[in-house]
């Protein structure tokens, strides 16, 4: 295994929570990334997999050459996978990158053990999931189904929410802006939003309706089950809607 860059010092100079990087056929993969200066004056970057498109099953060479092009060498990429995925089942799991050979291949290693040894706990779990999983990167402790609705509530109101950016003397707000400045492209807003609208038409599909077995709780449960089949139809649409952006984007490049 590649002998991993000691960091120089344990919060990531850059935690960027919708990273984007082109596989092979010029998609669109979005990551969670952290960077850390290293003591050999280069760069430790962690990319944690968000199970969105194809995630970083099969763009291991993908993700060193983008990490290569943003930070140059040296850098160390190491990819993240956690609990409860079927990369990673339930035990964060980190893979060191080796540099791409003659052929362009990359052949990860495993390296959790020294992920650990050198950054800590904090490093585990899935992003925002607290608090922090334990030193062995066993299962981390996730909260309930109702801390994680409560964040998107308010992870999404801040999407249209504005706020008041001047005032006059008196204190009579002027004008207003937006409270999350829009910082993506529509390729990748699609490619972020047509997954989560699909995940929620499940969860959605999971709520009980009709618990006591009525004739009117089988109706609800009708209405439902149409909702949700509209939601992941809409899912299907807006992801079509970017297959359409990017080879416009090939045929103009």
């Amino acid at each position: 295994m590649p002998e991993l860059p000691t960091p120089t010092r344990l919060s990531p100079i850059r935690d960027d929570h919708a990273w984007h990087f082109p596989d092979i056929n010029g998609h669109r993969t979005h990551v969670r990334l952290r960077v850390w200066p290293t003591n050999d004056g280069g760069h430790l970057v962690i990319a944690t997999d968000l199970e969105l498109g194809a995630g970083l099953i099969n763009v291991a060479e993908s993700l060193v050459r983008a990490c290569v092009r943003e930070f140059a060498p040296p850098v160390t990429v190491v990819r993240h996978f956690t609990p409860y995925t079927m990369s990673a089942f339930e035990r964060d799991t980190f893979d060191v990158l080796t540099p791409l050979d003659e052929k362009g291949i990359s052949r990860p290693k495993r390296c959790t053990d020294e992920i650990l040894e050198l950054l800590g706990a904090g490093i585990v779990g899935f992003p925002g999931d607290t608090p922090p999983g334990p030193a062995d990167a066993e299962a981390p402790v996730v909260g309930p189904q109702s801390v994680q609705m409560a964040r998107l509530v308010a992870a999404s109101l801040r999407l249209t929410q504005t706020r008041t950016t001047e005032r006059r003397p008196n204190g009579y707000p002027t004008k207003s802006g937006p409270v999350a400045g829009r910082d993506i492209d529509a390729i990748s807003q699609l490619r972020l939003t047509a997954p989560i609208l699909n995940h929620l038409s499940h969860f959605i599909g999971e709520i009980v309706v009709d618990r006591d077995g009525t004739t009117a709780g089988a109706k609800r449960e009708k209405r439902l089950e149409k909702i949700v089949e509209a939601l992941q139809k809409q899912a299907w649409a807006l992801t079509e809607l970017c297959d359409e952006l990017v080879s416009e984007e090939h045929e103009q490049g």
